[in-house]
């Protein structure tokens, strides 16, 4: 009898949960109110084109973009990046997407240091799939996205209890409340920044000038970014190198185009990225993916070069501001146009 009243007493407390969990999602960080909203973002089966990320693409370039380069109304472009995204988040989506999306003819992907090295972006989105992430059948069965999520059976139980009990995926956010007076005198903003991600999702798919909330964020030219501070991210991780090949290899089986960008950095994370050597890495991925399949299958436009001494159009480190992303639409307009096209005709 005391077991059942036990099992009644957690079901009802799993109830209030989901039921309550949404009213604390404003008071927590940017990113975790992003991946929170990206769940309301609708499946268009009749999709053409996918595009998936991280806040890169994100803040720098719009859906909208992506339908007026190849041709087509906003509703036949699936918008699907998230913040802190790593290569093991980009093939749960993939896997999840592939076979809904019947008319699905390419994809575009974003891939830098930041994703190709194992850094506290690895780990920030290993904790956001815990706390917003579908624990589908795909994320179990992969073996590769098993072995970034799942390393043992601890973490699928963590997984399963926060599917049942939220609160417990919002802990880190909340705990950082009571504690930190940082987080505290963020309140007020994080409150404004939900209010424009959830405007983005419903009218832009998630479209976003990071941190955005009426103004255009400039960086400064000033702002410091210590010698060497990129040398996490020359490292190289091979699980997602492994991912990498494997997402190019996957969408291309299916007859799908696939196109990587590589979207810039504020110029001094570009030039300290260029001393500490940590473009390697993903370069040798371009190389590895261009060099496995032709061009008609999969296609490298690498812009790191474009902003190295345009501090204007960056929000921050790295993210473009509006500025930036209406520059980067002319300069990947003449670039992408072409490719797009002679795509659409041999099809």
């Amino acid at each position: 009898m005391k077991i059942r009243y036990f099992i009644f007493t957690l079901f009802l407390i799993s109830i209030f949960m989901h039921l309550t969990w949404g009213w604390f999602i404003p008071y927590c960080e940017t990113t975790s109110s992003y991946w929170y909203l990206s769940k309301t973002r609708k499946i268009n089966r009749e999709a053409k084109i996918l595009v998936l990320g991280d806040s890169q693409i994100v803040s720098g370039i719009s859906p909208d973009f992506f339908a007026e380069v190849e041709g087509l109304s906003s509703e036949e472009i699936l918008y699907f990046p998230k913040p802190s995204q790593q290569p093991e988040g980009i093939l749960v989506d993939s896997l999840e997407l592939i076979h809904q999306l019947p008319k699905l003819r390419k994809v575009y992907l974003n891939l830098s240091p930041l994703n190709t090295s194992k850094n506290s972006v690895t780990d920030a989105n290993r904790q956001l799939f815990y706390s917003f992430g579908n624990l589908s059948k795909e994320s179990i069965i992969h073996p590769l996205v098993r072995k970034a999520y799942f390393t043992n059976l601890t973490d699928l139980s963590w997984k399963i209890v926060i599917l049942v009990f939220p609160y417990f995926g919002l802990s880190s956010n909340l705990n950082r409340l009571v504690y930190d007076p940082a987080a505290q005198a963020d309140v007020s903003r994080r409150k404004q920044e939900f209010l424009y991600i959830r405007e983005s999702m419903e009218q832009r798919q998630g479209s976003w000038v990071w941190k955005s909330i009426g103004e255009d964020p400039s960086l400064q030219e000033e702002e410091e970014f210590p010698d060497k501070s990129s040398l996490v991210l020359a490292g190289k991780r091979e699980l997602s190198v492994t991912i990498w090949r494997e997402l190019a290899k996957l969408w291309t089986e299916k007859k799908v185009k696939v196109v990587f960008l590589r979207i810039p950095f504020s110029p001094k994370m570009e030039k300290d990225i260029l001393q500490t050597n940590a473009n390697v890495v993903s370069d040798e991925i371009f190389k590895k993916v261009t060099s496995d399949f032709n061009k008609e299958q999969v296609a490298v436009f690498d812009f790191r070069s474009v902003f190295l001494d345009q501090y204007q159009y960056f929000a921050d480190l790295t993210h473009l501001n509006q500025k930036g992303r209406d520059v980067l639409s002319l300069i990947l307009k003449s670039a992408l146009f072409d490719h797009a096209h002679s795509s659409t005709q041999g099809m």
